[in-house]
């Protein structure tokens, strides 16, 4: 069972990460910010699913990047 949602869960956090590089990338305000958030989700779903794994360099860098994306969203969401 775990082993399933550990090869599953890997492939939705790698769609979702796709899907906030898009966002991220767009010139509209408001999927931007979109991207930020689905940055910090798919990033922070990352290191929930490396802990099983024991991968703690790899938690590390998603909570390191999850901070990067929500602090971005924060950023620009006060600037406009």
């Amino acid at each position: 069972m775990i082993e399933n949602f550990l090869m599953y869960g890997q492939w939705v956090i790698l769609i979702l990460s796709i899907m906030s590089l898009y966002l991220v990338s767009s010139v509209h305000h408001e999927s931007r910010l979109n991207g930020y958030i689905l940055t910090g989700v798919s990033r922070f779903s990352g290191a929930v699913i490396f802990i099983f794994v024991d991968l703690f360099a790899f938690v590390i860098a998603n909570l390191i990047q999850t901070y990067i994306a929500f602090n971005g969203y924060y950023k620009n969401k006060n600037h406009r």
